[in-house]
């Protein structure tokens, strides 16, 4: 009955995931309107992002991820259902034991003219997962062995890290993507020109111009925002913006804001890091208002959370327990006085992002109520793992990307980010029955704890046609064309 239970929810959650994307992308233009090759483009983004390298570390990785999606691909891409398709690869066959897989390279060039070869893949590969043991068969033909199980291989390769980026002496890096690399400031600027040997056709726009860390706000009031494309909006603009008649599109709440507890009880203490009971952590859990905090600060335009993955996903978030409960959160506050030392929890949030600020501040907030004393500070770093190592702070604020549409994917993406667990079970799971466990182990004792979850927003010039926003927040730009603008 169990099993029957999670096969009806997780297929009703991919047809509801279907129907929402086809609908943005009928949304995007009329039915009258004709693509036309031309014209440029212009997006402002609201964060800056210092590297276009997909494989490294960036305070912004899904800002970075946007800009460099068109110059660099992946073996595959992932559809609206969350289910793997060709991209650099056109096709792909694994063995029983779903440790070696072999994927078929089409014929395609990079920026510099030079040919993809199985070469390029491996080293590229390697390079962002070295427990990936990747071998040329020939010059068209990669193997990839990994060292567990792993499912959804191919959904897994589609993530944004996993592009397939060359690196040579006088170009550190090339893509084989519709757009190429012509001006880079970094944290800025970046303007891109269109590929015309790219394999699958050339793109409509001539450029596509990204500027970075816009204030929307300066925009409207110099009245400049319709000599742009699109630009991406914070929750606390999009009320203003829409009060301004003008088109706006938001994805699913996709984007998980979650408190992480920087040092694991089982861990040795790092420098400056204290370990926070999980008795504490259920304390902080039980005492934050979710369904508030969405309703006041997001202005209902988000989903309280308590899982790792949204329900829309997989339709079995509502099993995880995340529901307000102050009285609880005091009578826990009261039983474990004397008993353990309650300190001061400091907590370190986005300083670039709003709606993080607000969060911790209503964190804190409820947390008074409950006994417990939350001390939010805003820092640069916090989305680094590497950063976050050497961060004094108790716990973080995190923003965490949905990074695919397959939840086994997901959920290892999520679990990498937050390096709280291996994630090799994510990623062998076969059923939903074992993503859900994957996801409670993690969950369990309280180190990371779901807020809420926040859409993605963007406003859209009325001359831009078919911008496709995924239900996850994702672009998919490779239909996008231009009227009017210049």
């Amino acid at each position: 009955m169990k099993r029957s239970f999670f096969k009806l929810v997780a297929a009703s959650s991919r047809k509801l995931v279907a129907a929402g994307s086809l609908l943005l992308i009928a949304m995007a233009a009329p039915a009258e309107s004709r693509p036309r090759y031309g014209g440029p483009v212009r997006v402002l983004l609201h964060d800056r992002v210092v590297s276009l390298d997909p494989a490294g570390e960036d305070d912004h990785p899904a800002a970075r991820d946007r800009v460099a999606s068109l110059m660099f691909e992946t073996l595959t891409d992932v559809d609206a259902q969350g289910h793997a398709r060709s991209k650099l690869a056109t096709s792909w066959r694994v063995e029983p034991n779903k440790r070696v897989w072999q994927f078929r390279l089409r014929i395609a060039n990079f920026h510099d003219s030079s040919p993809l070869n199985a070469a390029d893949v491996v080293a590229s590969l390697t390079r962002v997962n070295p427990s990936l043991k990747c071998t040329a068969i020939d010059r068209q033909t990669v193997n990839i062995e990994t060292p567990a199980p792993v499912t959804h291989l191919p959904e897994m390769l589609a993530l944004e890290k996993y592009a397939i980026v060359k690196r040579t002496a006088e170009t550190p890096l090339l893509g084989t993507g519709p757009y190429r690399l012509n001006e880079w400031q970094a944290g800025e600027r970046a303007f891109l020109s269109v590929n015309d040997d790219y394999w699958a056709g050339r793109s409509f726009p001539d450029t596509i111009e990204f500027i970075m860390g816009a204030t929307l706000r300066d925009q409207l009031a110099e009245r400049h925002l319709g000599q742009n494309s699109a630009a991406e909006l914070t929750l606390d603009q999009v009320r203003g913006v829409e009060g301004a008649n003008q088109n706006i599109a938001l994805s699913r709440p996709s984007d998980l804001l979650v408190i992480f507890f920087l040092q694991s009880e089982t861990a040795p203490s790092a420098a400056g890091k204290k370990t926070i009971d999980p008795r504490v952590r259920e304390i902080l859990s039980s005492a934050t208002n979710r369904a508030a905090i969405n309703n006041l600060l997001l202005q209902r335009k988000g989903a309280p959370a308590s899982g790792l993955l949204p329900q829309w996903l997989t339709g079995y978030e509502f099993l995880f327990p995340g529901n307000f409960d102050l009285e609880h959160a005091k009578q826990l506050r009261s039983e474990t006085a004397g008993l353990i030392i309650i300190p001061k929890i400091s907590l370190a949030y986005d300083f670039s992002d709003p709606v993080a600020k607000l969060v911790a501040e209503r964190v804190a907030l409820d947390a008074r109520e409950a006994g417990l004393t939350v001390q939010p500070y805003a820092d640069s770093h916090v989305n680094q793992r590497s950063s976050r190592t050497a961060m004094s702070a108790d716990a973080v604020l995190l923003r965490v990307p949905l990074a695919s549409l397959e939840p086994s994917v997901a959920t290892a993406a999520i679990m990498d980010d937050l390096g709280a667990a291996d994630s090799s079970a994510a990623l062998s799971a076969t059923r939903p029955e074992d993503v859900y466990e994957a996801e409670r182990k993690v969950l369990e004792n309280f180190r990371a704890i779901p807020v809420v979850r926040i859409p993605q927003a963007l406003w859209l010039n009325q001359g831009i046609h078919n911008w496709q926003q995924m239900s996850n927040g994702a672009w998919q730009l490779d239909q996008l064309w231009t009227e009017g603008l210049r």
